[in-house]
């Protein structure tokens, strides 16, 4: 018999009736004479009583219903749906137990909770605590939405796209707010078996007072291909914002030769675990450099401190960066670099941007790298504008700074090597910078469109669009100085892009080839050596290649075609998997590389500290 079960769970109060799903009343024998149960009226309730009752309500619905009236156990089967307040459970069968005031439920048990939804083999259910647990526990969560509140979570497509992870666990105990699985089992991939497991011994999800959800997994393993296992002995927190991965690694051997570190081992630590601030505290260890230094062990040892904060209302983000290159005190001056930036999106989806920066560092083409030692500026980057239907997308940015760096004040030596020989003095200068680009891409081939399903790829997490492109642009940088000094450049580029294969066949399945032309015009010189542009005519060169399976290799070279040099070059040899990678980037020009790993859907993201070393100034919108 289908029917529809009402259960009001007040702590001193029970009511009980039992519809069929004719809406014709079935009212089990001499159900009014349960002991303890009082039927009140509805006008001798209060509103605020009504309320609370309301919230407590239980409704229940199922193929068939049975009461036992001695035992007051009420027992359902058959597409058993109870709802109580904002949770949805469901289960081939289930027994609600009066004097107890338990339920148990078995057998393809699911509970849905907002945007939550959670199945298992057994539940129990303690209404008078309000709290119960589920046996052999699984589900998914959305990363998009945890840690964003109610009404961000109701425009959740604003957030981006998808971000699931699938869990299991042993055993999951929940109540109202917040719930704790032991022996959880976190992925990002949608298949099975999965390629990448984190596995922690305890993971908790916790309602916030904004609304926003909270997971937090314990220290525990990172599981490859069920094989290889790396130990994870920091706890992991799991929500809409991109961190820095538990350990970075990486390679800096630019500077002075008394102050290059070379191999850089970086664990970071999250101090601040609000969903608006954020404070990372990441100590660096510089192996090459405790033994056979001058100034001891602490020379091999550095600091670098990350702090974000959000302004969700003001659409605005501070953020503060600081690093300490060694712990030697008679030199902090000069191993210190220091950066804080208030950035504010504007209601045209433009940005804002003021910065400070101390001893910040730029990469100059063939003037290799500077330091700024004080930058203080303001700029506005422009949104891409699509204009019209011609297919054309413009950018512009405008800029004023304060700076103090080296450079030439009087005359300016053209040519790289005479100007790094003879720039000995620091200056103070004011500048005015605007810069725009328009391109414009052509789709030259594409591979002809077949009916039927398409096999995922096999080492890539996104789908791989395949085809011949060719980019058009025109650029132009202004850049006007305090002391009467100009720099114009205006360029145009023609390049091709080539992407065949899809990664789908075990060898040489992916194939991404790149060349990039570009020639403009230039006019004066900065007074300053890092944003002074030395390249009016330059080709781009790059590849990625699929050697076997997810082993790839790729390169990226900048020449100066009047020259004939070497700018900037980049090797990478990669191994990428659907749900995760290891990448290993060495530039020789720059005397820098990083051992990456990616976590795809998940929020570590290598990318996500401030860049330590910024493209050439001048020649395009990048900062600054």
């Amino acid at each position: 018999m289908k029917g529809v079960l009402l259960l009001s769970l007040g702590l001193w109060s029970l009511s009980l009736g039992l519809w069929a799903a004719a809406d014709e009343a079935v009212v089990p024998p001499e159900i009014s004479q349960i002991p303890n149960s009082v039927v009140p009226s509805p006008g001798s309730l209060d509103s605020a009583t009504l309320s609370a009752l309301s919230a407590r309500t239980l409704q229940l619905r199922s193929d068939r219903q049975t009461f036992d009236q001695r035992a007051e156990i009420f027992e359902a089967e058959g597409n058993v749906e109870m709802r109580l307040g904002r949770s949805i459970l469901r289960a081939d069968r289930m027994r609600i137990e009066l004097r107890q005031r338990r339920a148990v439920a078995e057998g393809n048990v699911s509970i849905e909770l907002d945007q939550q939804r959670i199945q298992g083999s057994r539940l129990e259910y303690d209404f008078e605590q309000e709290q119960g647990s589920l046996s052999e526990a699984f589900g998914q969560v959305d990363i998009r939405t945890l840690g964003a509140s109610s009404s961000q979570r109701q425009g959740a497509a604003a957030l981006g796209p998808e971000r699931l992870v699938r869990f299991r666990a042993d055993q999951i105990r929940f109540d109202a707010n917040n719930w704790e699985g032991d022996n959880v089992r976190l992925t990002n991939d949608p298949l099975d078996p999965p390629e990448l497991e984190i596995r922690s011994p305890r993971v908790t999800s916790n309602l916030q007072a904004d609304g926003s959800s909270l997971l937090i997994a314990e220290s525990g393993q990172l599981v490859f291909d069920q094989a290889f296992f790396l130990p994870l002995p920091i706890r992991l927190r799991f929500d809409q914002f991109n961190r820095q991965p538990p350990v970075s690694i990486f390679y800096d051997d630019f500077d002075r030769e008394e102050l290059r570190r070379g191999l850089i081992l970086q664990p970071n630590f999250e101090l601040l675990r609000d969903p608006n601030l954020s404070l990372v505290l990441s100590p660096q260890l510089y192996p090459q450099r405790l033994w056979g230094s001058d100034q001891g062990v602490l020379d091999g040892i550095g600091l670098r401190t990350d702090f974000r904060w959000l302004q969700p209302e003001q659409r605005a983000q501070t953020s503060l960066f600081v690093e300490l290159r060694g712990i030697v005190f008679e030199e902090f001056a000069r191993r210190l670099r220091a950066q804080v930036e208030h950035r504010v999106t504007t209601g045209d989806g433009g940005q804002v941007t003021y910065t400070y920066a101390y001893r910040e560092r730029f990469f100059s083409g063939r003037l290799g790298f500077q330091i700024v030692e004080n930058r203080l500026g303001a700029s506005y980057s422009s949104p891409t504008i699509r204009l019209g239907s011609t297919g054309l997308d413009l950018s512009y940015r405008l800029a004023t700074d304060y700076i103090d760096a080296l450079g030439q004040p009087d005359e300016i030596d053209t040519d790289p090597d005479l100007a790094l020989q003879n720039a000995t003095e620091r200056i103070q200068l004011a500048r005015l910078q605007l810069g725009a680009t328009l391109n414009r891409s052509f789709a030259l081939w594409s591979p002809p469109s077949t009916e039927g399903d398409h096999p995922p790829p096999r080492f890539s997490a996104l789908p791989i669009e395949q085809g011949v492109w060719l980019n058009t642009g025109v650029s132009s940088s202004q850049s006007l100085y305090s002391n009467g000094r100009a720099q114009s450049y205006t360029a145009g580029s023609v390049g091709i892009d080539a992407v065949i294969g899809a990664f789908v066949a075990d060898t040489f399945d992916y194939t991404n080839l790149s060349v990039t032309y570009s020639n403009g015009f230039l006019a004066g010189a900065s007074p300053f050596l890092f944003d002074r542009i030395t390249t009016r005519e330059q080709l781009i060169l790059g590849f990625l290649q699929q050697l076997y399976g997810p082993v790839r290799v790729g390169a990226e070279t900048t020449v100066d075609l009047q020259s004939g040099q070497q700018v900037d070059t980049t090797y990478r040899l990669g191994y990428d998997r659907r749900t995760y990678g290891f990448s290993l980037q060495y530039n020789p020009v720059r005397q820098s590389g990083a051992l990456e790993l990616r976590v795809e859907g998940l929020n570590w993201d290598p990318g996500s500290t401030p860049s330590e070393e910024r493209p050439p100034s001048g020649t395009g919108l990048g900062d600054p």
